[in-house]
């Protein structure tokens, strides 16, 4: 059967889905992400991932014909090549080593990329700063590219190289509007737009391989199960609730650099950015630890962040007699934190405190942070928007039903987590003009539906407006500094 691949590299597994030329979802196939240390900074793994890739596909050409590939990966990350050769070991997009550079550059960046054409805050995270880590730290020579991981390995078997919009998003090195690389800091930097690569949108076809596959733009691991979503959607305004080790709630919608020309962030983590064919942006705002909270919590707790095991709290949850509202979550890049602090604090922990409390306080917070997004998308859409879900998060059943008691209304849950691998296949396959596989498996694949729990919508909301209030309280009385660190 001819099939098409949707590989995803994520922050904690890589993913690779067969989608069927029948529409099905025949297989998924999983492995940690590979990553290694030197000192204190983690870095890719590019070797094994490319090994793993590599033997994930002939696997599955055993079995199948691929039609099409196309790979999706974390942002910020970024590739130095020279003839196909990887010059320097790629930093992962979490890691501080680059923070130094970001306080060193910053005020000269936000003069030659405002928010206005980067739709994005200045962050040390973004490839810009990775590829000034680069330059400093591994003696590179002449480089050829700088590619993100979702356009290298495609490029290291046989395509051009390229940047899917989505990725070039989070360089911080390209104009939303224009949708043109940004020339004043590609300069600044000692770089040029031919040593960037193409810029695309996600479902071009931008190569093949040696034998003879095409190979089909996807980008960042979020938009590109946006891009999923949009086809389960088939018209209809939505918000996605992506739900993987970072969070991200989106929308998709038409504008101009005039009608979406913002000075600044409408709300904490606010993204405007290029989405899938001209004219089209998505508005997303971003959580940087949303499963990785939960995993480190359960790990903390003797606990391993499985399927089984979050029942297994879960059930503990359903069983306690009072809710908790403490303690309260400060956590590196979310709403309130900002930069402000490294790591997670918790803050007024009752003693004493069981683990199934700890994460019934944490299912809330998530919950709370989820809610505060989609009231700001909101009051500029001036109406409710239906919610479309998905990755992992979004099995976790109990944490689905808080946020849909909380949020007061359904939240559709599409048919498997890996949202972002089927969101790469379907790319795969409009590359090469099948939308009629993309069609039936929409047909197939029927969203499942969590609703409201009226028991706990109460508690739920009493409990997201006290803290909200002393969110703020801790603020303004500068009990901790938050946003100063």
């Amino acid at each position: 059967m001819k099939v098409f691949l949707g590989v995803d590299i994520g922050t904690t597994n890589i993913k690779c889905l067969v989608l069927g030329e029948d529409g099905r979802i025949l297989d998924v196939l999983h492995s940690p992400t590979p990553k290694k240390r030197k000192g204190r900074v983690e870095f890719l793994d590019l070797d094994a991932a490319r090994s793993y890739i590599e033997k994930a596909i002939s696997e599955i050409t055993e079995l199948h014909s691929p039609a099409a590939v196309a790979f999706s990966s974390f942002g910020e990350t970024i590739v130095p090549v020279k003839r196909g050769e990887v010059l320097s070991t790629p930093v992962m997009w979490y890691d501080r080593a680059t923070y130094s550079l970001w306080e060193s550059h910053k005020e000269a960046v936000d003069k030659l990329a405002p928010y206005r054409i980067t739709g994005v805050e200045n962050s040390y995270t973004f490839s810009f700063y990775k590829m000034l880590f680069h330059k400093a730290y591994s003696n590179l020579e002449s480089v050829e590219h700088w590619l993100p991981v979702s356009s290298y390995l495609p490029y290291s078997l046989g395509a051009e190289p390229t940047w899917d919009m989505s990725q070039a998003c989070r360089s911080f090195m390209v104009d939303i509007h224009s949708r043109s690389w940004n020339s004043p800091l590609l300069e600044y930097i000692g770089e040029t737009e031919e040593a960037m690569g193409r810029l695309v949108y996600t479902g071009e076809r931008i190569g093949s391989t040696k034998d003879g596959v095409p190979l089909v733009s996807a980008g960042h691991d979020h938009i590109t199960g946006l891009y999923a979503a949009q086809v389960f959607a088939q018209g209809r305004e939505f918000l996605f609730d992506s739900m993987g080790s970072a969070s991200v709630i989106a929308a998709v919608v038409t504008g101009t650099a005039e009608t979406l020309n913002f000075d600044r962030p409408l709300m904490p983590g606010w993204t405007v950015g290029i989405a899938y064919k001209d004219h089209q942006y998505y508005m997303e705002s971003n959580v940087r630890h949303y499963g990785k909270l939960l995993q480190t919590l359960m790990n903390l707790t003797g606990l391993e962040a499985t399927k089984e095991e979050y029942e297994k709290i879960n059930s503990e949850i359903e069983k306690l007699k009072q809710w908790n509202s403490k303690p309260l979550f400060l956590v590196n890049g979310d709403l309130v934190t900002g930069e402000g602090l490294q790591g997670i604090s918790l803050l007024e922990m009752p003693i004493p405190f069981r683990r199934e409390q700890l994460m019934q306080s944490a299912y809330i917070y998530l919950a709370s942070i989820s809610k505060r997004i989609v009231d700001n998308i909101e009051r500029i859409a001036e109406k409710a928007l239906p919610i479309i879900s998905g990755g992992g998060g979004s099995l976790n059943c109990l944490l689905m039903k808080y946020k849909a008691s909380l949020l007061d209304r359904e939240i559709w849950v599409l048919p498997t987590s890996e949202l972002t691998a089927l969101g790469g296949a379907f790319a795969a396959a409009r590359g090469v003009g099948a939308d009629e596989v993309i069609d039936r498996c929409v047909s197939i694949h029927q969203p499942s539906k969590t609703s409201p729990d009226e028991r706990i919508a109460d508690p739920l909301r009493e409990i997201h407006e006290k803290n909200l209030e002393k969110y703020s309280l801790i603020e303004e009385e500068k009990k901790i500094a938050i946003q100063e660190g």
